[in-house]
């Protein structure tokens, strides 16, 4: 299959806001020269182009991320991912008052048994949820927006809002008419819907799943400024 480029707004956005320096270089060593380089796909797919999915890497890093090599382990795109958003934050770091990073380590901790919840479960959410669970989903897709945790901060609140979009969309995969309670959970009525209809929610769960990871995970990022 033909190789899928990056359209060039998106290369340019990955080199501005890299600056050209290095996500394994800034993450490792702390290095911050600017590095010839290449922009890398983090998934190992070239067809997936979007720019949450790339990263600028020195030729070097960019060789030995993309090594097959078993002999030693290879650089894993989460530990990438996290330099490179790292690396972003650090060139916006001014960005951040220490009230705003306060804010966001007391979003985390308020949230994180959600979190640890939905990404242990993750494509299985689409069988089936905790309800109480689906009770604190719910609560945010109703009350967010007037949430005292909603951060002033442009920067913050909007990763926030991506959390809270993407809840609504996990929250509407539960048609009352195709779950039943069972005990403690909502289950996907197998016994009358296909299972290809699962399968659909699976993936629709997959996606908001990856997407609360990644604002998830940036928001990691400042909380430890």
């Amino acid at each position: 299959m033909p190789r899928k480029s990056a359209t060039p707004v998106t290369q340019a956005d990955v080199v501005i806001k890299s600056k050209r320096r290095c996500a394994l270089c800034f993450g490792l060593d702390q290095n911050l020269n600017e590095r010839v380089g290449q922009i890398a796909h983090l998934d190992g797919n070239n067809q997936n182009s979007q720019f949450g999915n790339l990263v600028w890497l020195c030729l070097e890093h960019h060789d030995k991320f993309d090594s097959t090599t078993s002999q030693t382990k290879n650089y894993t795109p989460i530990e990438v991912r996290t330099y490179r958003d790292n690396l972003y934050l650090h060139f916006n770091s001014t960005n951040f008052s220490q009230e705003d990073i306060q804010e966001t380590r007391t979003y985390l901790k308020e949230f994180g048994p959600m979190f640890e919840y939905l990404f242990n479960e993750y494509e299985e959410l689409a069988f089936r949820i905790d309800a109480d669970m689906l009770d604190t989903l719910a609560n945010i897709r109703d009350f967010w927006h007037t949430s005292p945790l909603r951060s002033f901060n442009s920067k913050v609140r909007g990763l926030q809002d991506s959390i809270a979009n993407n809840i609504v969309g996990l929250c509407g995969i539960y048609q009352l008419n195709m779950y039943d309670a069972v005990g403690s959970y909502i289950k996907f009525d197998s016994q009358n819907f296909k299972h290809s209809e699962l399968t659909d929610r699976r993936a629709l769960a997959r996606e908001y799943i990856d997407s609360i990871g990644h604002s998830f995970h940036d928001l990691q990022a400042i909380a430890v400024l």
